[in-house]
Protein backbone atom coordinates (compact mmCIF):
# COMPACT_ATOMS: atom_id res chain seq x y z
CA UNK A 1 0.00 0.00 0.00
CA UNK A 2 1.19 3.84 -0.54
CA UNK A 3 3.33 4.93 2.25
CA UNK A 4 2.41 7.80 4.18
CA UNK A 5 4.64 10.32 2.12
CA UNK A 6 2.41 8.93 -0.84
CA UNK A 7 -0.38 12.29 -0.65
CA UNK A 8 2.75 14.40 -0.53
CA UNK A 9 3.74 13.41 -3.61
CA UNK A 10 0.30 13.69 -5.28
CA UNK A 11 0.19 17.54 -4.20
CA UNK A 12 3.61 18.67 -5.48
CA UNK A 13 2.14 17.23 -8.69
CA UNK A 14 -0.69 20.04 -8.44
CA UNK A 15 1.76 22.74 -7.39
CA UNK A 16 4.01 22.38 -10.26
CA UNK A 17 0.79 22.07 -12.54
CA UNK A 18 0.02 24.96 -11.35
CA UNK A 19 2.70 27.76 -11.45
CA UNK A 20 3.14 25.69 -15.24
CA UNK A 21 -0.21 26.89 -15.99
CA UNK A 22 0.65 30.34 -14.03
CA UNK A 23 3.98 30.58 -16.18
CA UNK A 24 2.03 29.66 -19.47
CA UNK A 25 -0.78 32.28 -18.73
CA UNK A 26 1.70 34.93 -17.82
CA UNK A 27 3.44 34.17 -21.48
CA UNK A 28 0.11 34.45 -22.94
CA UNK A 29 -0.69 37.81 -21.37
CA UNK A 30 2.86 39.50 -22.09
CA UNK A 31 2.80 38.76 -25.98
CA UNK A 32 -0.95 39.63 -26.83
CA UNK A 33 0.63 42.03 -28.92
CA UNK A 34 3.41 40.78 -30.67
CA UNK A 35 2.31 40.15 -34.36
CA UNK A 36 2.27 35.99 -34.99
CA UNK A 37 2.12 34.75 -32.09
CA UNK A 38 -0.33 32.00 -31.12
CA UNK A 39 -1.99 31.13 -27.78
CA UNK A 40 -0.58 28.38 -25.83
CA UNK A 41 -2.72 26.07 -23.52
CA UNK A 42 -1.79 23.39 -21.37
CA UNK A 43 -3.06 20.15 -21.14
CA UNK A 44 -3.25 17.71 -18.30
CA UNK A 45 -3.93 14.15 -17.73
CA UNK A 46 -4.16 12.33 -14.81
CA UNK A 47 -0.57 10.59 -14.00
CA UNK A 48 -0.02 7.03 -13.66
CA UNK A 49 -2.20 5.57 -10.74
CA UNK A 50 -1.38 3.33 -7.68
CA UNK A 51 -1.16 0.64 -8.41
CA UNK A 52 -0.80 -1.40 -11.22
CA UNK A 53 -2.11 -5.07 -11.43
CA UNK A 54 0.15 -7.21 -9.43
CA UNK A 55 1.20 -10.07 -7.32
CA UNK A 56 2.27 -7.30 -4.50
CA UNK A 57 -0.54 -5.26 -5.56
CA UNK A 58 -1.63 -3.20 -2.79
CA UNK A 59 -4.75 -4.75 -1.71
CA UNK A 60 -6.97 -1.92 -2.23
CA UNK A 61 -10.34 -2.44 -3.74
CA UNK A 62 -9.37 0.16 -6.21
CA UNK A 63 -6.52 2.33 -8.17
CA UNK A 64 -4.85 4.91 -5.83
CA UNK A 65 -4.62 8.52 -8.20
CA UNK A 66 -1.04 9.92 -7.85
CA UNK A 67 -2.29 13.62 -8.84
CA UNK A 68 -2.13 15.27 -12.06
CA UNK A 69 1.16 15.27 -15.00
CA UNK A 70 1.42 18.18 -17.96
CA UNK A 71 0.78 16.42 -21.20
CA UNK A 72 1.61 19.12 -23.69
CA UNK A 73 2.66 22.89 -23.93
CA UNK A 74 0.91 23.29 -27.06
CA UNK A 75 -0.24 26.46 -29.49
CA UNK A 76 -3.75 26.67 -29.64
CA UNK A 77 -4.43 26.39 -33.95
CA UNK A 78 -6.99 25.85 -36.79
CA UNK A 79 -4.90 23.98 -39.36
CA UNK A 80 -8.06 24.26 -41.82
CA UNK A 81 -7.96 28.48 -41.65
CA UNK A 82 -4.47 28.66 -41.76
CA UNK A 83 -4.74 26.75 -45.14
CA UNK A 84 -7.29 28.96 -46.53
CA UNK A 85 -5.49 32.25 -44.95
CA UNK A 86 -2.10 31.15 -46.62
CA UNK A 87 -4.44 30.43 -50.25
CA UNK A 88 -6.05 33.71 -50.16
CA UNK A 89 -2.58 36.17 -49.25
CA UNK A 90 -0.89 35.46 -52.33
CA UNK A 91 -4.18 36.64 -54.09
CA UNK A 92 -4.29 40.35 -51.97
CA UNK A 93 -0.70 40.50 -52.46
CA UNK A 94 -1.10 40.46 -56.47
CA UNK A 95 -4.42 42.64 -56.82
CA UNK A 96 -2.49 45.16 -54.36
CA UNK A 97 0.32 45.24 -56.73
CA UNK A 98 -1.78 45.78 -59.94
CA UNK A 99 -3.62 48.56 -58.00
CA UNK A 100 -0.46 49.98 -56.78
CA UNK A 101 1.06 50.47 -60.13
CA UNK A 102 -2.17 51.27 -62.15
CA UNK A 103 -2.32 54.29 -60.09
CA UNK A 104 0.82 55.22 -61.63
CA UNK A 105 -0.12 55.07 -64.88
CA UNK A 106 -3.02 57.19 -64.50
CA UNK A 107 -0.94 60.16 -63.13
CA UNK A 108 1.11 59.73 -66.44
CA UNK A 109 -2.15 60.66 -68.13
CA UNK A 110 -3.64 63.04 -66.67
CA UNK A 111 -7.06 62.99 -68.15
CA UNK A 112 -9.26 65.38 -69.04
CA UNK A 113 -6.36 67.94 -67.95
CA UNK A 114 -5.96 70.49 -70.02
CA UNK A 115 -1.55 69.53 -70.04
CA UNK A 116 -2.75 66.16 -71.14
CA UNK A 117 -2.36 64.44 -74.56
CA UNK A 118 -5.74 64.47 -75.41
CA UNK A 119 -5.70 68.20 -75.28
CA UNK A 120 -2.47 68.75 -76.55
CA UNK A 121 -3.31 66.48 -79.21
CA UNK A 122 -6.97 68.60 -80.18
CA UNK A 123 -4.41 71.05 -80.46
CA UNK A 124 -2.70 70.53 -82.45
CA UNK A 125 -5.58 70.01 -85.87
CA UNK A 126 -6.50 73.42 -83.98
CA UNK A 127 -3.49 74.69 -85.25
CA UNK A 128 -3.23 73.40 -88.68
CA UNK A 129 -7.12 74.51 -89.35
CA UNK A 130 -5.86 78.34 -88.28
CA UNK A 131 -3.21 77.93 -91.07
CA UNK A 132 -5.71 76.82 -93.62
CA UNK A 133 -7.62 80.06 -92.75
CA UNK A 134 -4.59 82.45 -93.53
CA UNK A 135 -1.72 80.38 -94.42
CA UNK A 136 0.50 83.80 -94.77
CA UNK A 137 0.15 84.55 -91.50
CA UNK A 138 3.97 84.06 -89.43
CA UNK A 139 1.66 83.58 -85.31
CA UNK A 140 -0.23 80.79 -87.32
CA UNK A 141 2.94 78.78 -88.69
CA UNK A 142 4.98 79.96 -85.37
CA UNK A 143 1.79 77.99 -83.40
CA UNK A 144 1.50 75.03 -85.54
CA UNK A 145 5.41 74.58 -85.00
CA UNK A 146 5.06 75.40 -81.49
CA UNK A 147 2.07 72.87 -80.39
CA UNK A 148 3.97 70.04 -82.64
CA UNK A 149 6.87 70.40 -80.39
CA UNK A 150 4.13 70.04 -77.96
CA UNK A 151 3.04 66.84 -78.90
CA UNK A 152 5.92 65.44 -79.40
CA UNK A 153 7.49 67.00 -76.33
CA UNK A 154 4.37 64.89 -74.56
CA UNK A 155 4.64 62.15 -76.46
CA UNK A 156 8.65 62.01 -75.05
CA UNK A 157 7.80 62.35 -71.79
CA UNK A 158 4.42 60.11 -71.25
CA UNK A 159 6.77 57.38 -73.29
CA UNK A 160 9.62 58.00 -70.88
CA UNK A 161 7.42 57.99 -67.33
CA UNK A 162 6.63 54.70 -68.63
CA UNK A 163 9.99 53.29 -69.16
CA UNK A 164 10.62 54.68 -65.66
CA UNK A 165 7.88 52.49 -63.95
CA UNK A 166 8.70 49.53 -65.85
CA UNK A 167 12.69 50.16 -64.59
CA UNK A 168 10.90 51.02 -61.26
CA UNK A 169 9.49 47.43 -61.62
CA UNK A 170 12.42 45.84 -62.18
CA UNK A 171 14.13 47.43 -59.05
CA UNK A 172 11.21 45.71 -56.99
CA UNK A 173 11.29 42.32 -58.67
CA UNK A 174 15.08 42.64 -57.83
CA UNK A 175 14.37 43.35 -53.98
CA UNK A 176 11.48 40.83 -53.93
CA UNK A 177 13.37 38.43 -55.12
CA UNK A 178 16.07 38.95 -52.46
CA UNK A 179 12.94 39.45 -49.88
CA UNK A 180 12.37 35.77 -51.23
CA UNK A 181 15.83 34.75 -50.29
CA UNK A 182 15.89 36.00 -46.75
CA UNK A 183 12.70 34.68 -46.09
CA UNK A 184 13.85 30.95 -47.35
CA UNK A 185 17.08 31.28 -45.03
CA UNK A 186 15.32 32.56 -42.02
CA UNK A 187 12.93 29.32 -42.40
CA UNK A 188 15.64 27.11 -42.82
CA UNK A 189 17.29 28.13 -39.81
CA UNK A 190 14.06 27.62 -37.93
CA UNK A 191 13.77 24.74 -39.32
CA UNK A 192 17.08 23.59 -37.73
CA UNK A 193 16.42 24.72 -34.71
CA UNK A 194 12.79 23.68 -34.39
CA UNK A 195 14.30 19.72 -35.80
CA UNK A 196 16.54 19.83 -32.48
CA UNK A 197 14.10 21.29 -29.83
CA UNK A 198 11.66 17.83 -31.12
CA UNK A 199 14.55 15.74 -30.83
CA UNK A 200 15.09 16.94 -27.50
CA UNK A 201 11.31 16.10 -27.02
CA UNK A 202 10.06 19.63 -26.19
CA UNK A 203 7.53 21.72 -28.19
CA UNK A 204 9.08 24.47 -30.04
CA UNK A 205 5.82 26.69 -29.59
CA UNK A 206 7.36 30.04 -29.87
CA UNK A 207 10.26 29.18 -32.60
CA UNK A 208 7.05 27.46 -35.01
CA UNK A 209 5.03 30.85 -34.57
CA UNK A 210 7.98 32.91 -35.52
CA UNK A 211 7.95 30.31 -38.80
CA UNK A 212 4.25 30.04 -39.64
CA UNK A 213 4.64 34.17 -39.96
CA UNK A 214 7.61 34.44 -42.57
CA UNK A 215 5.96 31.42 -44.21
CA UNK A 216 3.34 34.17 -44.66
CA UNK A 217 4.95 37.29 -45.50
CA UNK A 218 6.47 34.91 -48.30
CA UNK A 219 3.24 33.64 -49.26
CA UNK A 220 2.38 36.70 -50.25
CA UNK A 221 5.33 37.57 -52.42
CA UNK A 222 5.14 34.32 -54.72
CA UNK A 223 2.51 31.39 -54.10
CA UNK A 224 4.00 28.51 -51.87
CA UNK A 225 3.03 25.45 -50.44
CA UNK A 226 3.78 24.28 -46.96
CA UNK A 227 4.37 20.73 -46.70
CA UNK A 228 5.01 19.40 -42.66
CA UNK A 229 7.77 16.57 -41.80
CA UNK A 230 7.50 14.34 -39.32
CA UNK A 231 10.63 15.54 -37.48
CA UNK A 232 9.04 19.12 -37.06
CA UNK A 233 10.27 20.80 -40.22
CA UNK A 234 8.45 22.17 -43.08
CA UNK A 235 9.35 21.79 -46.47
CA UNK A 236 8.41 25.34 -48.76
CA UNK A 237 7.57 23.91 -52.17
CA UNK A 238 7.24 26.95 -55.04
CA UNK A 239 5.89 25.13 -58.51
CA UNK A 240 6.61 22.03 -57.37
CA UNK A 241 10.47 22.78 -56.31
CA UNK A 242 11.53 23.18 -53.12
CA UNK A 243 12.79 26.22 -52.33
CA UNK A 244 13.13 25.34 -48.83
CA UNK A 245 13.76 21.43 -47.22
CA UNK A 246 14.89 20.71 -44.07
CA UNK A 247 17.76 23.45 -42.98
CA UNK A 248 18.56 24.16 -46.52
CA UNK A 249 17.06 26.68 -48.89
CA UNK A 250 17.64 27.87 -52.31
CA UNK A 251 18.74 30.96 -53.63
CA UNK A 252 16.48 32.85 -56.59
CA UNK A 253 18.48 35.16 -59.34
CA UNK A 254 16.99 37.57 -61.58
CA UNK A 255 18.13 37.14 -65.47
CA UNK A 256 17.69 39.43 -68.32
CA UNK A 257 14.94 38.44 -70.78
CA UNK A 258 14.88 38.90 -74.26
CA UNK A 259 13.99 42.87 -73.65
CA UNK A 260 16.26 43.32 -71.13
CA UNK A 261 14.24 43.33 -68.30
CA UNK A 262 14.52 41.58 -64.93
CA UNK A 263 12.72 37.97 -64.22
CA UNK A 264 13.22 35.53 -61.41
CA UNK A 265 15.35 32.41 -62.16
CA UNK A 266 16.29 29.14 -60.03
CA UNK A 267 20.26 29.10 -59.35
CA UNK A 268 20.21 26.77 -62.72
CA UNK A 269 18.86 29.73 -64.80
CA UNK A 270 15.49 28.16 -65.15
CA UNK A 271 12.32 29.76 -64.61
CA UNK A 272 10.42 30.31 -61.40
CA UNK A 273 6.82 29.66 -61.84
CA UNK A 274 5.33 32.89 -60.32
CA UNK A 275 1.62 32.54 -60.21
CA UNK A 276 -1.04 34.97 -58.39
CA UNK A 277 1.30 36.78 -55.70
CA UNK A 278 3.00 39.62 -56.05
CA UNK A 279 5.86 39.26 -57.96
CA UNK A 280 4.02 37.63 -60.49
CA UNK A 281 1.50 40.44 -60.58
CA UNK A 282 4.52 42.73 -61.11
CA UNK A 283 5.92 41.14 -63.87
CA UNK A 284 2.70 40.29 -65.71
CA UNK A 285 1.65 43.72 -65.10
CA UNK A 286 5.28 45.29 -66.79
CA UNK A 287 5.26 42.94 -69.40
CA UNK A 288 1.57 42.48 -70.55
CA UNK A 289 -0.23 45.40 -69.20
CA UNK A 290 2.14 48.22 -69.65
CA UNK A 291 4.04 46.89 -72.40
CA UNK A 292 0.45 47.32 -73.73
CA UNK A 293 0.18 50.62 -73.05
CA UNK A 294 3.39 51.71 -74.73
CA UNK A 295 2.68 49.62 -77.97
CA UNK A 296 -0.27 52.01 -78.18
CA UNK A 297 0.94 54.85 -77.44
CA UNK A 298 3.47 54.15 -80.35
CA UNK A 299 0.94 53.56 -82.50
CA UNK A 300 -0.40 56.75 -81.84
CA UNK A 301 2.74 58.59 -82.25
CA UNK A 302 3.73 56.73 -85.84
CA UNK A 303 0.41 56.87 -87.18
CA UNK A 304 -0.39 60.34 -86.31
CA UNK A 305 3.65 61.52 -87.70
CA UNK A 306 3.00 59.33 -91.31
CA UNK A 307 -0.27 60.92 -91.68
CA UNK A 308 0.81 64.26 -91.43
CA UNK A 309 3.83 63.69 -93.58
CA UNK A 310 2.17 61.97 -95.95
CA UNK A 311 -0.45 64.98 -96.66
CA UNK A 312 2.48 67.35 -96.31
CA UNK A 313 4.25 66.17 -98.68
CA UNK A 314 1.76 66.92 -100.94
CA UNK A 315 1.62 70.70 -100.68
CA UNK A 316 4.49 73.39 -101.09
CA UNK A 317 6.15 75.68 -98.38
CA UNK A 318 6.31 79.63 -98.21
CA UNK A 319 8.96 79.35 -100.47
CA UNK A 320 7.22 77.41 -103.28
CA UNK A 321 9.71 74.22 -102.35
CA UNK A 322 7.88 70.59 -101.98
CA UNK A 323 6.59 70.04 -98.34
CA UNK A 324 8.84 67.35 -96.58
CA UNK A 325 8.16 65.69 -93.05
CA UNK A 326 6.30 67.99 -90.51
CA UNK A 327 8.12 64.76 -87.91
CA UNK A 328 10.44 61.98 -87.57
CA UNK A 329 10.95 59.15 -85.39
CA UNK A 330 12.80 55.73 -85.02
CA UNK A 331 10.58 52.65 -85.94
CA UNK A 332 9.28 50.52 -83.10
CA UNK A 333 10.26 53.36 -80.46
CA UNK A 334 7.89 56.33 -81.75
CA UNK A 335 6.59 57.67 -78.52
CA UNK A 336 9.93 58.29 -77.27
CA UNK A 337 12.08 59.65 -80.14
CA UNK A 338 8.95 62.10 -81.99
CA UNK A 339 10.17 65.13 -82.60
CA UNK A 340 9.68 68.23 -85.16
CA UNK A 341 11.58 67.80 -88.30
CA UNK A 342 14.55 70.18 -87.98
CA UNK A 343 13.94 72.53 -91.04
CA UNK A 344 10.76 73.41 -89.62
CA UNK A 345 12.01 73.32 -86.24
CA UNK A 346 14.69 75.93 -87.56
CA UNK A 347 12.07 78.11 -89.97
CA UNK A 348 7.88 77.92 -89.58
CA UNK A 349 8.26 79.15 -93.30
CA UNK A 350 8.84 75.63 -94.45
CA UNK A 351 5.39 74.51 -93.36
CA UNK A 352 3.57 72.81 -96.87
CA UNK A 353 0.27 74.67 -96.41
CA UNK A 354 -0.40 75.53 -100.11
CA UNK A 355 -1.91 72.59 -102.22
CA UNK A 356 0.23 74.73 -105.18
CA UNK A 357 3.13 76.11 -105.99
CA UNK A 358 3.25 79.81 -106.43
CA UNK A 359 0.25 79.99 -104.08
CA UNK A 360 1.12 81.70 -101.04
CA UNK A 361 -2.62 82.16 -99.89
CA UNK A 362 -3.58 78.99 -100.57
CA UNK A 363 -4.42 76.54 -97.51
CA UNK A 364 -6.02 73.48 -98.91
CA UNK A 365 -2.88 70.86 -97.47
CA UNK A 366 -2.89 72.35 -94.18
CA UNK A 367 -6.65 72.38 -93.99
CA UNK A 368 -6.06 68.40 -95.55
CA UNK A 369 -4.23 68.04 -92.05
CA UNK A 370 -6.84 69.59 -89.83
CA UNK A 371 -9.24 67.48 -91.25
CA UNK A 372 -6.62 64.33 -90.24
CA UNK A 373 -8.67 65.00 -86.84
CA UNK A 374 -11.81 63.34 -88.71
CA UNK A 375 -9.51 60.64 -90.58
CA UNK A 376 -10.09 56.99 -88.73
CA UNK A 377 -7.21 56.10 -88.86
CA UNK A 378 -7.06 53.33 -86.52
CA UNK A 379 -8.80 50.43 -85.34
CA UNK A 380 -8.48 48.95 -88.51
CA UNK A 381 -10.39 52.21 -90.10
CA UNK A 382 -12.96 52.23 -87.06
CA UNK A 383 -11.63 55.06 -85.18
CA UNK A 384 -9.77 58.43 -85.73
CA UNK A 385 -7.06 59.39 -83.38
CA UNK A 386 -9.10 60.99 -80.57
CA UNK A 387 -10.95 58.07 -80.75
CA UNK A 388 -8.22 55.74 -80.64
CA UNK A 389 -6.59 58.16 -77.71
CA UNK A 390 -9.77 58.05 -75.78
CA UNK A 391 -10.04 53.96 -75.71
CA UNK A 392 -6.34 54.02 -74.29
CA UNK A 393 -7.08 56.22 -71.65
CA UNK A 394 -11.14 54.31 -70.90
CA UNK A 395 -9.06 50.43 -71.45
CA UNK A 396 -6.79 52.37 -68.50
CA UNK A 397 -9.25 53.36 -66.58
CA UNK A 398 -11.51 49.84 -66.90
CA UNK A 399 -8.54 48.28 -65.29
CA UNK A 400 -7.56 50.64 -62.49
CA UNK A 401 -10.99 50.42 -61.30
CA UNK A 402 -10.87 46.55 -61.25
CA UNK A 403 -7.99 46.29 -59.75
CA UNK A 404 -9.06 48.89 -57.14
CA UNK A 405 -12.56 46.88 -56.41
CA UNK A 406 -10.38 43.15 -56.64
CA UNK A 407 -8.14 44.35 -54.10
CA UNK A 408 -10.85 45.71 -51.35
CA UNK A 409 -12.50 42.29 -52.49
CA UNK A 410 -9.54 40.17 -51.43
CA UNK A 411 -8.46 42.06 -48.58
CA UNK A 412 -11.97 41.69 -47.29
CA UNK A 413 -11.68 37.93 -47.68
CA UNK A 414 -8.11 37.82 -46.10
CA UNK A 415 -9.10 40.30 -42.95
CA UNK A 416 -12.32 37.94 -42.40
CA UNK A 417 -9.87 34.89 -42.37
CA UNK A 418 -7.11 36.76 -40.23
CA UNK A 419 -9.69 37.43 -37.77
CA UNK A 420 -11.14 33.83 -37.64
CA UNK A 421 -7.75 33.09 -36.82
CA UNK A 422 -7.50 35.14 -34.52
CA UNK A 423 -10.23 34.85 -32.86
CA UNK A 424 -8.48 31.14 -32.07
CA UNK A 425 -4.88 31.99 -31.49
CA UNK A 426 -5.08 35.06 -30.62
CA UNK A 427 -4.69 36.00 -26.74
CA UNK A 428 -7.85 37.23 -24.89
CA UNK A 429 -6.96 39.30 -21.82
CA UNK A 430 -10.22 39.07 -20.36
CA UNK A 431 -9.90 35.12 -20.69
CA UNK A 432 -6.35 34.88 -18.93
CA UNK A 433 -6.99 36.99 -16.23
CA UNK A 434 -9.73 35.08 -15.53
CA UNK A 435 -7.54 31.58 -15.89
CA UNK A 436 -4.97 32.93 -14.09
CA UNK A 437 -7.45 33.42 -10.85
CA UNK A 438 -8.16 29.49 -11.23
CA UNK A 439 -4.81 28.51 -11.75
CA UNK A 440 -3.97 30.41 -8.41
CA UNK A 441 -6.21 29.05 -6.11
CA UNK A 442 -5.76 25.74 -8.21
CA UNK A 443 -1.59 26.57 -6.76
CA UNK A 444 -3.14 27.72 -3.52
CA UNK A 445 -5.19 24.16 -2.91
CA UNK A 446 -2.32 22.19 -3.45
CA UNK A 447 0.09 24.36 -0.90
CA UNK A 448 -2.85 23.98 1.81
CA UNK A 449 -2.88 19.97 0.92
CA UNK A 450 0.70 20.14 1.62
CA UNK A 451 0.34 22.26 4.76
CA UNK A 452 -2.65 19.40 5.88
CA UNK A 453 -0.38 16.50 4.71
CA UNK A 454 2.63 17.93 6.67
CA UNK A 455 0.70 18.52 9.95
CA UNK A 456 -0.27 14.95 9.66
CA UNK A 457 3.40 13.91 9.41
CA UNK A 458 4.09 16.24 12.24
CA UNK A 459 1.80 13.98 14.51
CA UNK A 460 3.20 10.85 13.36
CA UNK A 461 6.73 11.66 13.69
CA UNK A 462 6.66 13.77 17.03
CA UNK A 463 3.85 12.88 18.69
CA UNK A 464 2.70 8.91 17.67
CA UNK A 465 3.99 6.38 20.36
CA UNK A 466 4.48 9.09 23.05
CA UNK A 467 3.21 8.19 26.15
CA UNK A 468 1.49 9.88 29.73
CA UNK A 469 1.58 13.05 27.49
Amino acid sequence: MSSAWFGLNTALRGLVASQVMMDIGAHNTANANTAGYSRQRVTLVASTPFSYPAFNRSGLPGQVGTGVSIATIARVRDAFVDLQLRGQIPLEGAWTARRDELSKVEVIFPEPDPSGLGSVLGRFWDSWSDLSADPMSATARAAVVEVAATLAGRLNGTAAQLASLADGIDLQVGQDVAAINDLAARIASLNSQIQRVRISGDRPNDLEDQRDALFDDLAAIIPARLEPQADGTVTVLVGGTDLVNGGRARSLTTVPDLAGRLTPAWPDGSAVPLGEARLGALVAFRDVQLASYRAKLDTLAATVADAVNAVHATGFDANGTAGGAVFTYTAGDAAATLAVAAPIAADARRLAAAGATGQPGNGAIAGAIADLRLARLFGGGSQTATDAYAGMIGQIGSDTRQAIEMARNQALVTDQLRQRRESTSGVSLDEEAADMIRFQRSYQASARVITVMDEMLDTLINRTGLVGL
